[in-house]
């Protein structure tokens, strides 16, 4: 892999803390320009962003330890978590619409959910179980061909990122999604990352307990936004039982 870009004396420029510096700043700057768009108060979405990086970066730290027993990494998870509990209490403190913010900071996120995730895999830091498959790789330290998780979850928010930007713009249009609530963008995302995660998440090397309680947690997490979401799109279960009945039928 990648670790080092370049080093001049004293000083060197790793890969994953390289990627991680961009990823944040970009995030930070599409977040504050989608933000103020929407015409919020430029000082509150600035205060808003700053505590999302501290809480995003505590919370995944918090989750890494619990995953690994360390603190030498970040969890993405983690990062997501921290940004939603300030989320959550600047939206109640300033009377924003939640759901309307998140959508708009989700395509802050997917810049950096795709770089970190480069970050890592030029990092070497988060190989995959041991394969024959073509694609395996061999990462430093390893003797053995692994799943190159990191690339396949880079690839995976690149093109949840694609998806979103095209039907950001016609969603509203949507017939099936009655309600036109805001949170269909985030809820997406969420709902596609977590159901990409599950599948990742087998082929990743982890403890025994976390191997299985990750794949667990996965699922549950993405069958509950399906639903969040369902009962957002303002639509009703058992009509659209008798309808699917029907056709069934006929």
């Amino acid at each position: 892999m990648l670790s080092v870009i370049f080093s001049i004396g004293p000083v060197t420029i790793y890969s994953l803390a390289f990627l991680l510096a961009i990823a944040y700043f970009l995030a930070a700057f599409i977040a504050w320009r989608r933000l103020k768009e929407l015409g919020l108060d430029e000082e509150k979405v600035i205060d808003f962003i700053i505590l999302a990086a501290i809480f995003g970066l505590g919370f995944s730290k918090l989750f890494f330890f619990l995953e690994k027993q360390n603190f030498a990494g970040l969890s993405f998870w983690g990062g997501i978590a921290g940004t939603t509990v300030v989320l959550f209490w600047f939206a109640k403190k300033e009377k924003w619409d939640f759901w309307q913010i998140a959508d708009e900071i989700t395509f802050s996120l997917l810049p950096l959910a795709v770089l970190a995730q480069v970050g890592a895999f030029l990092d070497g830091s988060t190989t995959g179980r041991p394969t024959n498959m073509p694609w395996g790789i061999y990462f430093p330290g390893n003797l053995l061909r692994t799943q190159p998780v990191s690339l396949f979850s880079a690839v995976a928010f690149f093109l949840i990122w694609l998806f979103l930007l095209r039907i950001e713009r016609h969603w509203r249009i949507w017939q099936w999604y009655k309600s036109k609530n805001s949170g269909l963008v985030s809820l997406i995302f969420l709902g596609l990352a977590f159901w990409g995660n599950f599948l990742v998440a087998f082929w990743r090397s982890s403890k025994l307990y976390w191997y299985w309680s990750e794949i667990g947690i996965s699922l549950i997490l993405a069958v509950t936004v399906g639903v969040v979401l369902y009962r957002r799109s303002g639509r009703n279960f058992k009509e659209d039982l008798r309808l699917l009945l029907r056709r069934s039928h006929g």
